[in-house]
């Protein structure tokens, strides 16, 4: 479902945005990142995601953005939690911030799973451990990776 841009931002400035994420984990146990093209956390390392549609279950959400993200189809995932997010920039320029809450899920891939990034990000790696903004931003994540 697609939101045209000034209506997106005018949405963005009244209410919290519900969003899904994917923390991914191959069988080394390295988690994929993207480096983000936009704000919010332009150029940084981050999960998979974004905002869910509307009568979009979120397992589904988080299924269609690793598919339009990295190219990735019939991933296994497991919820693990909810994050709540307030930025001050983002790509729409939004007055007052952008608040987003996220469920986050655990999906597993195999590390020769051919990734193919779209148009938001300018990369993807491998990490051995968490960037530490991770910890920083979902505190309970300390207690699982």
């Amino acid at each position: 479902m697609f939101i045209k841009e000034k209506l997106y931002k005018k949405i963005m400035e009244k209410v919290p945005v519900v969003c899904t994420d994917a923390l991914i984990l191959n069988e080394k146990k390295e988690f994929l990142l993207i480096k983000r093209k936009n704000e919010p956390l332009k150029n940084i390392y981050w999960m998979i995601g974004g905002r869910l549609h509307k009568n979009e279950l979120i397992e589904n959400g988080i299924k269609r953005k690793l598919y339009q993200e990295i190219g990735v189809k019939n991933v296994k995932v497991k919820y693990l939690g909810f994050f709540e997010e307030f930025f001050l920039k983002t790509k729409q320029n939004v007055n007052n911030g952008f608040h987003s809450i996220s469920f986050v899920y655990l999906a597993f891939i195999n590390s020769s799973t051919k990734i193919k990034i779209d148009e938001q990000s300018s990369e993807f790696k491998w990490f051995k451990k968490l960037p530490l903004i991770f910890y920083k931003t979902i505190p309970w994540l300390k207690k699982k990776f």
